[in-house]
């Protein structure tokens, strides 16, 4: 008799106890989420925090060790070229000799017998033409050299790429989810593919929700620690591609992004902190640093703590040439730039405010030749306030009117386009060279008179 089925209330029951199973296993899986990404906040503060009692109390494990040279290996021999092997010469045909027994054939051991072969029907002959007379054997002819192999251009990653690339759809679905911890992971593993990365990267950061935020917590503090040579240069190249895509905001309506602006200026600072500690001014830091901090503040905005004087001087350390394009891209860098000029020709900082106006192409906010107007009535203005040293004062003029000049130049500029600013170029230098001769010629008129007497 089969065993009677369970009551309604028991199945009822193990059913309520598997969902209330099911609810567990989810919501301890959260917590242990939750738990690895505050511990990885934590490892991040105890490394910068490290960092920065390596910088103020160096020891001798932070000295630069000399990388082991690397072993030459061996070019591989060249494989020999095959020379092509002669087409056998078909055998001479020996006429049968008349009257001649065939040989006894002597049985072998172990020998098959052959079997006769079948007589086959043969063909009609042709009478065959009369022989002609043996010739002499021509010498076999050289072999012709096997081809040299053309070398194979080396593969073009960007070429190769198409823009239906797997590879661009997993960076494009990286950037949909907002998944920062991957695209790093991504932007690390192809970080030697530069170029298609900035083909294909600033599209698909516009493709985010919210692409400051995302590109944000992607950076975190690379800047402090990061975990190899390859996550920092990714990181950089990161702040390089939302440049490029035109700082992208969320595309929500109303959303704010206040406690965003505020977190990113603390960044800025502090890692402006870290080049003073390190370098001891912001012109002294290596050319990666500097040019990582001006991407930053070209994505998130300048602080307004930053001087005009240091940020002329971090973007002379970055090489404003080579990156001033990547920065042209964010509005409101530029716009802080249009401020630092004006801030820089106040404070008497003209030749780098020229540098900035022809590096950043601001000549419509500020026309060359009526800014290098402006700098030679302020000049002449200074030199009335200091009439007795004029010839220092010219001295001091020329000098930087000659940088100028030079600057100018380096941006594809003739200054001889400006006649009043290379006029006066040419009075200074009259102005300087006189007194110079007449203390010269004095100096050798004494030197006779001491010679004869």
């Amino acid at each position: 008799m089969p065993p009677s089925p369970p009551p309604a209330s028991a199945a009822a029951s193990s059913r309520a106890a598997m969902l209330q199973s099911v609810h567990s296993l989810a919501s301890y899986s959260d917590t242990l989420a939750e738990f690895l990404d505050q511990w990885n906040s934590v490892i991040l503060d105890v490394a910068s925090i490290a960092a920065t009692f390596t910088v103020l109390f160096p020891g001798p494990e932070s000295l630069p060790k000399p990388l082991p040279a690397a072993e030459p290996q061996p070019n591989p021999a060249p494989e020999p070229e095959r020379e092509p092997s002669p087409a056998p010469e078909p055998p001479e045909r020996v006429p049968p000799e008349p009257n001649l027994a065939p040989e006894p054939q002597v049985p072998q051991p172990n020998a098959v017998p052959e079997r006769e072969p079948t007589p086959s029907p043969e063909p009609e002959r042709q009478p065959s033409p009369a022989p002609e007379p043996e010739l002499e054997p021509n010498p076999k002819p050289a072999p012709d050299p096997a081809p040299e192999p053309v070398p194979r251009s080396a593969p073009n990653p960007v070429r190769e790429r198409k823009y239906g690339d797997p590879s661009a759809a997993e960076l494009e679905l990286r950037c949909k989810q907002m998944n920062f911890r991957e695209l790093r992971r991504f932007v690390t593993a192809h970080v030697r593919d530069r170029e298609w990365l900035r083909q294909v990267g600033p599209a698909a950061l516009r493709r985010a929700d919210d692409p400051a935020s995302l590109v944000l917590r992607t950076v975190g503090r690379y800047y402090i620690c990061a975990e190899s040579r390859d996550a920092e240069a990714a990181c950089m190249l990161l702040l390089e591609l939302y440049v490029r895509a035109g700082c992208p905001r969320s595309r929500e309506r109303g959303h704010s992004d206040a406690g965003l602006r505020q977190e990113a200026r603390e960044a800025a600072l502090t890692w402006r902190s870290r080049l003073l500690r390190v370098s001891g001014r912001v012109g002294d830091a290596g050319a990666r640093g500097a040019r990582g901090l001006a991407f930053f503040m070209a994505a998130f905005g300048v602080p307004v703590e930053f001087p005009a004087q240091e940020l002329y001087e971090l973007l002379v350390a970055a090489d404003v040439s080579a990156c001033a394009k990547v920065l042209k891209c964010s509005k409101h860098f530029v716009k802080r730039m249009r401020d630092a000029v004006v801030e820089m020709i106040n404070k008497d900082m003209h030749l780098q405010a020229i540098h900035i106006i022809l590096a950043f192409e601001l000549q419509n906010a500020f026309p060359v030749e009526s800014t290098l107007t402006h700098i030679m009535e302020k000049l002449e203005h200074d030199r009335k306030d200091s009439e007795g040293l004029a010839l220092e004062h010219d001295e001091e003029e020329l000098t930087l009117l000659r940088s100028i000049s030079k600057c100018m130049e380096d941006h594809k500029l003739c200054p001889s386009e400006f006649p009043s600013f290379a006029a006066r170029i040419v009075l200074l230098e009259e102005h300087v060279e006189k007194p110079k001769q007449a203390f010269a010629g004095t100096k050798r008129k004494r030197a006779t008179e001491d010679c004869l007497g």
